[in-house]
């Protein structure tokens, strides 16, 4: 599951730096894997200590059948961010993204469960309600639950930042 922050309209400058200032470009690979952990931090703090809280107050609860165990730490939430440009269309295209490996089985469900919510399933209200998503929220998201509401308060932050780092390179690379 990714996220991506972009920057665009600042191809032929990009393309500038990427020929001709190989440290300015590693500038800014490293300024927006930078900026893009912005996001990943906010949805780590986003992260709550038990996924859904049963009655009895103690994680999944009776949502789990047989010997499975579903609980999780909040370390086991491992985000990861990356850096990608790409040429596409005659523009050059710069992205932070930001990764959630979900191959832990509590944390896909947790991210992931009721983000949709069509089969009407109890375990999705009450994720839901817990959690404080719901369908279309642009805020709090529904999926997926944690990158979607870090990525709607950082994004425009991490995009404004990339933009400038951008241009300060152009800048170091036109007085050089």
């Amino acid at each position: 599951m990714v996220m991506q922050v972009k920057v665009e309209g600042a191809a032929a400058k990009i393309d500038a730096i990427m020929r001709f200032d190989k440290q300015a470009w590693k500038a800014i690979q490293k300024g927006v894997k930078d900026a893009t952990a912005e996001i990943t931090e906010d949805a780590k703090e986003r992260v709550p200590q038990m996924g859904i809280i049963s009655l009895r107050g103690n994680g999944w609860g009776r949502w789990t059948s047989g010997p499975r165990d579903l609980s999780y730490r909040p370390a086991d939430f491992k985000f990861k961010t990356r850096f990608r440009s790409r040429l596409q269309g005659g523009f050059r295209e710069v992205e932070g993204r930001a990764q959630l490996d979900t191959s832990s089985p509590a944390v896909a469900i947790f991210t992931l469960a009721g983000s949709q919510n069509r089969s009407g399933h109890p375990f999705n209200r009450v994720i839901n309600r817990q959690t404080g998503t719901r369908q279309g929220a642009r805020g709090v998201g529904m999926w997926p639950r944690l990158l979607t509401p870090a990525y709607h308060a950082k994004a425009p932050e991490a995009a404004k930042t990339i933009g400038v780092l951008i241009e300060k390179a152009v800048n170091d690379t036109n007085r050089a």
